[in-house]
């Protein structure tokens, strides 16, 4: 009878260490899928801002003749309730997409900017806060951004990264 009793005892013992295993093993998933969403989110950001980069070339390539009504080197801001300017066509283009980067990307701010003769670069910013070192803000200039991350065609096209503060994303095209 003394052995049932020891053998029953070591059971529970293996039982409960395996139970501790498997509870380490659950939150490594849970930490695994956290990390993932934050993955996921931050891409679908990053989607968002090439897809409004390129608008706004298609934006500057259908209206060449007026190439230097789009520079705008500063990241100002525009609220999403903004009426977009009525004067010419670049103006227009230009202060609808500034408007439409603020709606759809968090603290979202833009900027075309020249970077040499013949090109020009397509800047954004905007906060992924989940990445970010600290809570940064969209100040700046895009043609010092276009430095900063190599978007030049001399260096091999279109630059993205992080200041610490902000996301950049940065599209430079000859026209």
């Amino acid at each position: 009878m003394s052995r049932n009793r020891q053998s029953a005892g070591f059971t529970l013992l293996e039982v409960l260490i395996a139970l501790l295993v498997l509870s380490f093993g659950l939150l490594g998933l849970a930490a695994l899928q956290a990390y993932s969403v934050k993955a996921n989110q931050s891409a679908n950001l990053r989607s968002q801002a090439s897809v409004l980069a390129n608008m706004m070339m298609d934006n500057i390539r259908s209206n060449r003749a007026n190439i230097a009504s789009y520079y705008a080197d500063d990241y100002d801001e525009f609220l999403c309730s903004a009426t977009p300017d009525t004067g010419s066509v670049a103006a227009r283009d230009l202060s609808e997409w500034r408007i439409q980067v603020n709606c759809q990307l968090p603290q979202g701010r833009a900027a075309v900017a020249p970077i040499s003769v013949n090109e020009v670069a397509v800047c954004i910013r905007w906060s992924d806060e989940r990445w970010e070192t600290a809570s940064g803000d969209s100040t700046g200039k895009c043609t010092e951004d276009a430095a900063t991350f190599g978007a030049s065609l001399a260096d091999d096209g279109p630059g993205a990264g992080m200041d610490g503060q902000t996301s950049v994303f940065i599209v430079s095209s000859r026209m």
